[in-house]
């Protein structure tokens, strides 16, 4: 085959791979559709070939079909230590003033999750990773270990604690389960300012009934906050369309400044 074929053989597969990258169109509102997946049967949590899209609201409440978003944890049931339960109390009687997220530190994951800014899950299963990209904040990404490898011993003087911990993940069915620890004690780590200690073992099961559902669950051991360990968990929509109202939604560039003075002015006063 001479150079000019081998031109219009890759300009053509270029135009059908174009094509296919637009065929999932926005379905009827009562429409449901399967879970996308992979040719060896494993599910698609984000994105695949023949879509566009992200997971969470870009700006709306509501999704397509009138469904919440998401659903904030309920925290005056969960199981605090008085001191935590003393600390969410000042953090939410001053409006959250001294949030970090507010001096554009990251998020802690599952505030990560409730984002409105969105975010999405990449997969890489031939080099046993699985990645969340966030759109908001300061564009922060996790990495979810599938190798089979044992979580981090946080009493390690090796082990340096991190905003977003180590995590490990396996499958279970059409579930991703993922284990992580080694946390820093620098995030509010869910909406609702709920405090969090080097000691938390954050187990979260990731799944996707359908198309547009991703169902998360966590369950929280966290002995330095909590008396015993809590579960809660909520669904995040699948956002098919832009900024701009088009059906090509994609996450977008988005910059956090550090603004400290008006961080100070946020009080009850």
């Amino acid at each position: 085959m001479n150079s000019i074929s081998r031109s219009l053989k890759g300009q053509l597969t270029l135009v059908v791979l174009t094509l296919s990258l637009h065929a999932t169109a926005q379905p009827d509102a009562d429409e449901v559709m399967p879970t996308p997946r992979m040719a060896n049967g494993q599910i698609y949590l984000g994105l695949s070939p023949e879509q566009t899209g992200f997971w969470g609201s870009s700006g709306r409440i509501f999704d397509r079909r009138g469904r919440a978003h998401q659903t904030n944890l309920m925290t005056e049931d969960l199981p605090l230590q008085p001191w935590a339960r003393a600390v969410l109390e000042h953090r939410q009687g001053n409006n959250a003033k001294d949030d970090p997220h507010a001096r554009c530190l990251p998020a802690g994951i599952v505030r990560l999750i409730q984002t409105v800014n969105g975010f999405q899950i990449l997969q890489q299963p031939e080099l046993n990773r699985v990645y969340m990209v966030f759109g908001g904040g300061i564009h922060t990404w996790r990495v979810i270990h599938t190798d089979g490898r044992p979580l981090v011993d946080i009493n390690d003087p090796d082990t340096i604690p991190t905003y977003m911990g180590y995590s490990t993940g396996h499958w279970e069915g059409d579930t991703l389960v993922v284990e992580t620890n080694g946390f820093n004690e620098k995030t509010w780590f869910a909406s609702g300012s709920l405090p969090s200690t080097r000691y938390m073992h954050l187990t979260e099961r990731i799944s996707r009934p359908d198309f547009e559902t991703l169902r998360y669950e966590l369950t929280v051991d966290d002995p330095g906050a909590y008396t015993r360990p809590w579960t809660g968990g909520f669904d995040v929509a699948w956002n098919w369309t832009g900024w701009d109202g088009s059906d090509k939604a994609e996450l977008h560039e988005y910059f956090c400044q550090d603004n400290n003075l008006d961080v100070l002015h946020m009080t009850n006063e």
